[in-house]
């Protein structure tokens, strides 16, 4: 098992805190997004990490090396990061992942309960985690559920077999091989200013097993107002 975490971004949402420093370097209470990251990781028997990096790269690659001596990381930098959206840095980082291995994936500004990843990791088939039930948010991602499998993921998703979608995803190496042959094709048509769930959603054979959670801490921190409500519910839930 393999585990990419995407970090390229610029957290533009989050200027000027992050003018000179990367959005997965944030502290949420006493420790930074990533560092909750990769604690959960080897809290779940996960050493191998892919980290994609742009924005700040070297801050991000000097405290991972001081902070996690031992554990083995490979870097990956996108030189294109201001002008790409993180469907060109996991294209740049599949290389080192399509080796047979099976992937976890998430982008670099998740803050969820570890627990939620163990749910992921255990599943035998690719997944992706889902909210059971709630309010539908407009600016995070939501996903089609047909069949009993996620089929469609994306932030316009709406509708009665929607649900808000956590972009932590599982995948077996036979359907991240197939995913990373779906970015190929993407990028060679320059195709690089998307999500690379856009991907996904156009590869009709590769479907996600939904891997339920009802009221444990999952979201992802894209601006201030998201920022505080991650300190706020750090408050109320049982995680260091």
């Amino acid at each position: 098992m393999k585990a990419i975490i995407l970090a390229s971004g610029m957290g533009k949402r989050l200027m000027p805190l992050t003018d000179n420093l990367p959005k997965p370097l944030v502290k949420v209470g006493d420790f930074t997004i990533l560092e909750r990251i990769v604690d959960s990781l080897i809290e779940n028997d996960v050493r191998d990490i892919i980290v994609t990096t742009g924005h700040c790269a070297e801050k991000i690659e000097d405290f991972l090396k001081q902070r996690y001596q031992g554990l083995n990381f490979t870097f990956v930098n996108n030189p294109l990061y201001s002008q790409t959206n993180y469907i060109y840095s996991l294209w740049l980082a599949q290389e080192k992942a399509t080796e047979g291995n099976d992937i976890i994936w998430m982008h670099g500004d998740l803050l969820y309960d570890p627990s939620l990843l163990r749910a992921v990791l255990s599943q035998k088939k690719s997944a992706v985690l889902i909210k059971r039930s709630g309010i539908l948010p407009q600016k995070d991602f939501k996903a089609k559920i047909e069949d009993g499998l996620v089929t469609q993921i994306g932030v316009n998703i709406f509708g009665p077999d929607a649900r808000f979608c956590i972009p932590l995803y599982k995948f077996l190496s036979q359907d991240f091989n197939l995913f990373a042959q779906g970015i190929e094709r993407f990028i060679k048509d320059n195709k690089l200013d998307c999500y690379a769930e856009n991907v996904f959603n156009g590869i009709p054979e590769l479907k996600l097993v939904p891997v339920y959670y009802d009221n444990e801490l999952a979201m992802e921190i894209d601006d201030f107002d998201d920022l505080e409500k991650a300190k706020n519910l750090l408050k109320k839930v049982d995680l260091k």
